[in-house]
């Protein structure tokens, strides 16, 4: 794979999980790793698209709307861009349909906090259905005739469950909890070099698919390969850094398939390569490893 192919596949793995982190509403991460994959000099539409939706739902129209036009420089024609740039001139112009901002004027010290929030709550209500898959705004919703039935409980409430009770901390293991997800990563890099584990960094991982292993059969595990900054060596065993994390991210799928009893498709294989490393200020050593992101699995 060459150097270019490699850099655009790191970065189509990096928008979607960034995509993902900004649907659960964790803007700022989201934005950290658009941040490492794009520098200004060469933007994307679809970043810029996905950067203008996040200040647009933080209630930041201006960025948002700078956002949106450089991605319809980029990408003339786009629906879905010219749909943003248009909410947000409607939400300027003083709201839905050219009204004015809901509520009496405020004429207190304490106006323009209480404006910034009805602007904040404006736009989440006005932008939010951007988020729908591939960008186009969601249908109206036709109204019920009838009050509909009581809802079954969610997956999201049973989900939430599951990962409560894991317990996935250990000896060399980080772990961070946030809505729907428990992040891990590993206090040491996994392997040795190449996509050849260390001893102590499978003993890690069988510890880790241990723990995992009450759970198997309810947790899906996305897997994201990190490689050092450095370029592979030309002629080597791996042709780019995006190769090597793949693997790296598939050999430590085979260990905690077996020793977790995971099933093979609740394991998604990704990897950022050298961008975004866990441990930027780190030495080599300690980025070659993979992390995880730990959910509950979506009922069959």
């Amino acid at each position: 794979m060459s150097g270019r192919k490699a850099l655009l596949a790191v970065r189509e793995v990096a928008l979607a999980q960034a995509r993902e982190l900004a649907r659960a509403g964790r803007y700022t991460e989201a934005e950290e790793l658009l941040d490492g994959a794009w520098d200004e000099e060469e933007p994307s539409a679809a970043a810029l698209d996905l950067r203008a939706r996040i200040h647009a739902q933080r209630g930041r129209l201006d960025e948002a709307d700078r956002c949106w036009a450089e991605a319809e420089r980029l990408a003339p024609g786009d629906r879905a861009i010219a749909e943003g740039r248009r909410r947000v001139a409607a939400l300027r112009a003083g709201g839905h349909a050219g009204g004015g901002l809901p509520g009496r004027v405020l004429t207190s010290r304490f106006a323009w906090r209480a404006g910034a929030a009805v602007v904040v709550l404006l736009a989440f209500v006005m932008l939010a259905d951007l988020w729908a898959d591939g960008g186009e705004p969601r249908p109206a919703a036709v109204p019920r005739a009838a009050p509909p039935a009581p809802a079954p409980p969610s997956p999201s409430a049973s989900g939430g469950a599951v990962l409560a009770g894991l317990r996935l901390d250990g000896p060399g293991v980080r772990v961070r909890r946030s809505p729907g997800e428990i992040a891990v990563t590993f206090e040491r890099g996994l392997f040795r070099e190449g996509a050849t584990l260390s001893p102590q960094g499978r003993a890690v991982l069988e510890a880790l698919g241990a723990r995992l292993r009450p759970y198997g059969d309810r947790v899906s595990v996305t897997l994201i390969g990190h490689t050092d900054r450095s370029a592979v060596r030309p002629g080597g065993e791996y042709a780019s850094n995006v190769e090597l994390g793949t693997v790296r991210a598939g050999v430590v799928r085979e260990v905690l398939r077996a020793s977790a009893r995971i099933p093979t498709d609740r394991f998604t294989v990704s990897t950022l390569a050298g961008m975004m490393p866990p441990f930027p200020d780190a030495g080599p050593a300690r980025n070659r490893t993979v992390s995880l992101r730990v959910s509950a699995a979506v009922p069959r």
